[in-house]
């Protein structure tokens, strides 16, 4: 028999040369990374400790690392500021103290233009006879003792200022220092603050940023508000009107319209307070601290010009609430 013909066996393809092409370069060609090019991974972050390498850095380098990071990254700006420490009242008002110094330096005169000279350079002075308190602050025994504070005349008056240079160019030249003792004066305020409700940013700010400004004043309000005490709160806000009485008229005349909305609220807000610890709570205060409040809010009571004369109206409400703690009734005002 005729055998059947054995089935063709399939052809083997062709062997495929071997790739010539480097890997790397393969990659880079169809959009991979190579090992090399890789960023380090969380293992190699791990090797790196920051405590150590921010240790080994001299102190005044790590205020503008810090700030670097905060203007890189806005969103830590809260956690940055619950974990800093609640300003003492010393640091607050050194604080002050030395920003409303180089404001005055900053003004161009020859001469003093103004009668409080003496007040502006020795806040030493000021506060003494306030009675206990809890930073021991007072220095003097003398209170305040400035006699009647004046605001000045208003801007564009002949006798604004006796430099002989135009009110314009004062003005331009103490914007930035007015800019600074403002961010100052804001800086502090929430850690001293009586207000609940959320206050207007200040005029200086950035509509951009003010809802920010706001949250983050309201956050260390509420973060710090068992900590107040009235009397620490008195001491600042009486500092801060100090300085804002003590700068020169053109000073003053930029400086009121920043600073004066906060401080009004703040100052009613502390006096509503006191309302409440005294006529609600049954609470009492040291005839001494109460006798200091008498005479600090009459003397800031004669300032006039630039809206100051808000600051009778504040101590009115305060004779009209809790008067009575130093004899005083409201009709003694009118």
């Amino acid at each position: 028999m005729d055998r059947s013909p054995t089935p063709e066996r399939p052809r083997r393809a062709a062997p495929k040369r071997a790739r010539t092409t480097p890997v790397t370069v393969a990659n880079v060609k169809t959009g991979q990374t190579s090992k090399e090019n890789k960023p380090p991974s969380s293992d190699d972050d791990n090797d790196v400790d920051v405590g150590v390498l921010l240790a080994s850095l001299p102190p005044q380098s790590l205020l503008p690392l810090l700030t670097s990071l905060l203007s890189a990254h806005p969103s830590l700006k809260p956690v940055v500021l619950s974990l800093i420490p609640r300003p003492t009242l010393d640091t607050a008002l050194q604080a002050l103290a030395t920003s409303a110094h180089k404001l005055r330096d900053a003004y161009p005169y020859s001469s003093p233009p103004f009668s409080q000279a003496g007040l502006a350079s020795t806040f030493g002075g000021f506060g003494g006879g306030f009675g206990s308190n809890k930073s021991n602050t007072s220095a003097s025994t003398t209170g305040f003792g400035f006699g009647r504070l004046t605001a000045g005349p208003s801007f564009g008056h002949p006798h604004s200022n006796n430099t002989g240079m135009r009110d314009e160019y004062i003005i331009s030249r103490l914007r930035p220092h007015i800019s600074d003792f403002v961010s100052a004066c804001f800086s502090y305020l929430p850690y001293f603050s009586n207000v609940s409700a959320p206050l207007t940013s200040p005029s200086f700010s950035k509509p951009s940023n003010s809802m920010d400004i706001q949250s983050h004043s309201s956050a260390l309000r509420q973060q710090h508000k068992d900590k107040l005490h009235p009397t620490e709160t008195f001491l600042f806000l009486s500092a801060l009107t100090t300085h804002i009485l003590s700068q020169p008229p053109l000073t003053l005349f930029s400086l009121a319209p920043q600073l004066l909305p906060r401080l009004s609220e703040e100052w009613k807000a502390w006096v509503d307070h006191i309302d409440e610890v005294v006529n609600r709570q049954g609470g009492m205060f040291g005839k001494e601290t109460v006798n200091s409040w008498e005479r600090a809010l009459d003397e800031f009571a004669e300032a006039k010009g630039n809206g100051m004369e808000v600051m009778k109206e504040i101590r009115d409400r305060w004779v009209s609430k809790v008067g009575w703690l130093v004899g005083r009734q409201p009709m003694e005002e009118l």
